[in-house]
């Protein structure tokens, strides 16, 4: 019977991991490849003046805000109901390029931002209600490599219909946009098809409306854990931006690569998409060793965070300096070379991936019974980075930005690390938030 549970919950991690491939197939290549497709929709339309960096900063930034709000809707639509709205509105959110209009752009910017906001709340807590401390880590890793494989399909798709091309003309925009767009109107049959997901006794006996939901996240928020783990957050939101917005376009900007200069731009989003997929197989694979490591998730970080380090100072010698604002006949400190540039894809993939799912499973083991508010205030913290590491893009060289991350990624790291460190020493208890739900329902019941 035993037996029977787990491979329920395994397949429930599956389904999700599925689900959410489908629907990334459609946005990360979206996102993978915004900033170039927006240039080539202003050369065609000079009156259209979004701003690729901007729209992507306003998303994140509403993206980030909606978290706060996120546990309390999925409170009302439940984990599976959640993600389906969700990604309607991130289907609105790709179709709108076809329209081509400014509005448009920045009306859906905000629309995805608020999907964003309650599909990461739900999956959160819909991915914790199927684990346990023994096997968080490697349910994490197996979803995160479904997720990220969605970046290889597709990228493999606009890397052959961009195939030679200098810039991307309106008819293969359209085609683009529409494929992805259905793709992502498919995830939203899916994810309605995902079986629910009973909460533990603990969360039954006592149900909790918005408005303690919304309390209960701020005490969650303002405890020492997350606080200091809040740093590590920022530099996981920082490099995401960095490795999602600004390293494929940068490549696709250096007029040095010639007439495949676009084209990279689509296969350095596939090599993304390997170094995540290989990332997250190797900790699922590895879980066990890494289990009885002393250092435990503390040793991914470290080796994630090298692997970057790695890609920053590549990328520093292989790429102009102007690269991240459009294109560049600047020239960079050596020859520029596609195999380095594509190698540093790979290490920027595989560094995010240890990221994130280090960080998930961290937050799982301190707060199993407030899945759904610990899942969103990462989301909140890593999400406003990304979406200031976007603004901050329009206006800083490539080279600036590499000299802020590496440091940024040592001291994110060591936080990590002290709040590991004090996980494995003592394990963590509910108690006291059992008496914080308490607090939190009767303050509401009492107004």
């Amino acid at each position: 019977m035993l037996h029977a549970t787990f491979d329920k919950k395994l397949w429930n991690v599956i389904s999700l991991g599925l689900c959410f491939m489908l629907l990334f197939t459609a946005d990360y290549t979206v996102t993978n490849m915004q900033k170039t497709l927006i240039s080539s929709i202003h050369e065609d339309k000079p009156d259209f003046t979004v701003d690729g960096y901007t729209s992507l900063g306003i998303t994140y930034l509403v993206f980030a805000m909606s978290l706060w709000l996120g546990p309390s809707m999925v409170s009302l639509t439940g984990p599976r109901y959640g993600m389906a709205l969700a990604a309607i509105g991130y289907t609105i959110y790709i179709l709108a390029f076809n329209i081509e209009k400014s509005w448009a752009i920045y009306a859906v910017t905000v629309i995805g931002g608020v999907a964003g906001g309650l599909l990461w709340t739900a999956e959160g807590n819909y991915l914790v209600l199927n684990s346990d401390s023994s096997n968080v880590s490697r349910n994490v890793g197996i979803f995160w490599a479904f997720l990220q494989s969605s970046s290889l399909f597709g990228n493999i798709f606009t890397f052959y219909k961009f195939e030679g091309k200098r810039r991307i003309d309106a008819e293969t925009r359209h085609q683009v946009i529409w494929v992805l767009g259905g793709v992502a109107a498919a995830s939203v049959f899916a994810f309605l098809l995902l079986r629910d997901s009973k909460k533990p006794k603990e969360e039954l006996d006592e149900a909790r409306g918005p408005l303690v939901e919304l309390k209960k996240t701020w005490m969650v928020f303002i405890t020492k854990e997350i606080l200091i783990l809040n740093i590590t957050f920022c530099y996981t939101g920082m490099q995401h931006a960095f490795t999602y917005g600004v390293y494929s376009p940068s490549v696709g900007f250096t007029t040095a690569f010639g007439t495949q200069a676009k084209q990279l731009v689509a296969l350095s989003g596939i090599c993304i998409a390997v170094g995540e997929v290989v990332g997250g197989m190797c900790q699922v694979f590895l879980n066990r060793i890494f289990a009885r490591c002393k250092l435990g998730r503390s040793a991914v970080i470290i080796f994630g965070f090298t692997l970057q380090l790695l890609a920053f100072i590549l990328t520093f010698l292989n790429l102009p300096n102007s690269a991240s604002y459009g294109e560049s006949d600047e020239k960079s400190i050596i020859q520029p070379s596609s195999v380095m540039a594509m190698s540093c894809s790979v290490l920027l993939g595989f560094g995010d991936s240890c990221l994130n799912t280090q960080n998930f499973s961290i937050i799982a083991v301190l707060f199993p019974l407030n899945s759904t508010q610990s899942c969103a205030l990462y989301k909140f913290i890593k999400s406003f980075f990304v979406g200031l590491g976007f603004f901050v893009s329009s206006h800083i060289g490539l080279h600036t930005q590499l000299m802020v991350l590496a440091p940024a990624g040592v001291i994110s790291a060591l936080a990590f690390m002290y709040v590991d460190k004090n996980v494995t020493k003592a394990k963590w208890t509910n108690e006291d938030w059992d008496s914080a739900d308490e607090e939190a329902t009767g303050a509401i019941s009492t107004k």
